[in-house]
């Protein structure tokens, strides 16, 4: 490992990486934030129900959390502000049409518009759009084919019988340092605590 990385910066990464094993590097980072996730999000919110209580019981508003008698933070109940908010819109519609400030606003219904997009068709002689329902042509509207690159990405874990076997594996290989050579330049991935195989 490089000094740079040792000192907690990264290092130099190779030339290019193999797709398979950016793969598998992207793999391992998902499960260990998955893992993470499930077991430092609930820490996290841990003072929220009491805190949320404390001040509907005494209007304890704050948590100052401490360690060795120095301040570490502070947790804080957010609360609304005051405001008015329209209550009966008819009698303000009212109130607003008296002053001048009605607008009127014409828009398509937004159902009529995905019922009619989900039943288009294109004439492949001529390339018109019409609406086979009723044969008539849809104005203003055009074709786009399917099958480019949206620019995302999904992942789904390998599953078997409802469990994340994939996620399983990898993370036991992980524990047992198969994925060390790989994981040199990537120190934050080799370090710190490993899940437990049940935790996976």
């Amino acid at each position: 490992m490089s000094n740079d990385a040792a000192d907690g910066t990264r290092g130099e990464q190779p030339a290019e990486f193999p797709l398979t094993s950016l793969g598998l590097i992207g793999a391992l980072a998902r499960a260990l934030d998955e893992h993470q996730t499930s077991v430092i999000t609930p820490q996290k919110d841990a003072p929220k129900a009491p805190l949320i209580k404390g001040f509907a019981e005494n209007r304890q508003s704050d948590l100052v959390v401490q360690v060795a008698g120095q301040d570490v933070g502070k947790y804080k109940v957010n609360l609304t502000r005051d405001r008015f908010v329209v209550d009966d819109e008819a009698a303000f519609d009212q109130y607003a049409e008296e002053k001048g400030e009605i607008d009127v606003v014409i828009v398509r219904r937004e159902a009529w518009e995905k019922t009619v997009l989900a039943h288009a068709e294109v004439a492949p002689e001529t390339g018109l759009i019409f609406d086979p329902r009723t044969g008539e042509a849809i104005p203003g509207v055009k074709f786009l084919p399917g099958g480019k690159p949206t620019g995302t990405v999904t992942w789904t874990w390998k599953t078997r019988k409802g469990q994340a076997s994939g996620k399983a594996a990898l993370l036991a290989a992980w524990r047992r340092g198969d994925l060390n050579d790989l994981l040199r330049e990537t120190p934050e991935l080799m370090a710190g605590s490993m899940p437990a195989a049940e935790d996976a």
